[in-house]
């Protein structure tokens, strides 16, 4: 386990990188393009620390100002690209993208129409709307809707998701599903068991009043910045953070946020005033740890346990038999 007083030369995350990237995005968009996308009554599709709403961008939850982050420009980037060109499928068949890497098949633009491949072809070809929309119609009158799956991606919006499903019973199909699911089903499952329920138990609001976070596994600093900032301003008012990762994240560490000046001029904030690093797969040895200490020293709230708990009493019997040495 690692804390703050370690000697050891600290990478600050955020800061003066961070406004610089965003800097060169907007060189890349245009001023004016990522201006007016920034504040306008969206949603943010990087991460699912909501900006903008009805109140518009730059706003968060609560409607304080300023709340963006750079992963929330990275993801406006995609929207402004210029149309791919023609001569891309034109002169490239479809063995030939395949070997280019995410990033690159990202910079050649953003799709402007829809593409059909053919059959006999090796590429895509570019066909209108009113080509596609016939075009798919006529396989879906040609379809089973009992041997059909409707599958959605997890970066659309609420209102996308409600049509789409709309579509799918329309069309005589039950089987839907999304990229989210899929991804988090067994993380369901198993807070299901362990919470009684696959979602979050508290409120965006309950973060503010906290008195200890812990953060599993987790790299806001990279995936969600807007959450260190929460991080920071329960340090602030004297609260504590415990970082449970194997890998040791410069952001959560130390990080200046430029929605803060302050924080800015000083080098960042303290983020992590515990940081715990367990080898891979320990996690699970720790937090039974954890629990085993909190039994020893009496520190169970027995009767929060009792109005919101189930089978506590087996749970009790499995740590006290677990060994330090384990």
């Amino acid at each position: 386990m690692t804390n703050k007083g370690d000697s050891e030369a600290q990478t600050v995350g955020g800061g003066f990188k961070a406004i610089n990237y965003v800097m060169s995005i907007a060189r890349q968009v245009g001023v004016r393009k990522l201006s007016a996308s920034v504040r306008s009554k969206n949603a943010c599709k990087a991460c699912a620390f909501g900006t903008g709403g009805q109140r518009g961008g730059l706003h968060n939850e609560h409607s304080n100002r300023v709340e963006i982050c750079n992963k929330n420009i990275q993801a406006q980037l995609s929207d402004h690209r210029a149309p791919i060109p023609p001569q891309i499928f034109q002169q490239n068949s479809i063995a030939e993208l395949r070997k280019l890497s995410g990033k690159q098949l990202e910079e050649l633009g953003r799709l402007s129409h829809p593409l059909y491949k053919g059959p006999g072809t090796d590429r895509y070809e570019l066909i209108d709307y009113e080509s596609a929309l016939k075009l798919a119609g006529k396989r879906m009158r040609e379809t089973n809707p009992n041997r059909s799956f409707f599958y959605g991606s997890g970066r659309s919006s609420n209102e996308a998701a409600f049509v789409l499903q709309l579509l799918a019973r329309v069309f005589g199909c039950n089987h839907i599903n999304s990229c989210s699911y899929y991804c988090h089903q067994a993380s369901g499952v198993g807070l299901n068991a362990s919470l009684g329920t696959g979602t979050a138990t508290i409120q965006y609001a309950d973060l503010h009043a906290a008195d200890t976070i812990f953060v599993f596994g987790a790299n806001p600093a990279s995936n969600h910045p807007r959450f260190v900032k929460v991080l920071l301003e329960c340090r602030q008012r004297g609260g504590k953070v415990i970082v449970v990762n194997p890998v040791r994240e410069p952001g959560l560490i130390r990080f200046a946020s430029p929605a803060n000046f302050r924080s800015m001029i000083a080098g960042g904030g303290e983020v992590a005033s515990h940081y715990v690093q367990p080898h891979v797969g320990g996690d699970v040895a720790f937090i039974v740890g954890l629990a085993r200490c909190l039994l020893d020293r009496d520190g169970v709230e027995l009767q929060f346990v009792k109005e919101h708990t189930e089978g506590f009493e087996a749970y009790r019997e499995f740590v006290e038999q677990t060994q330090w040495q384990d």
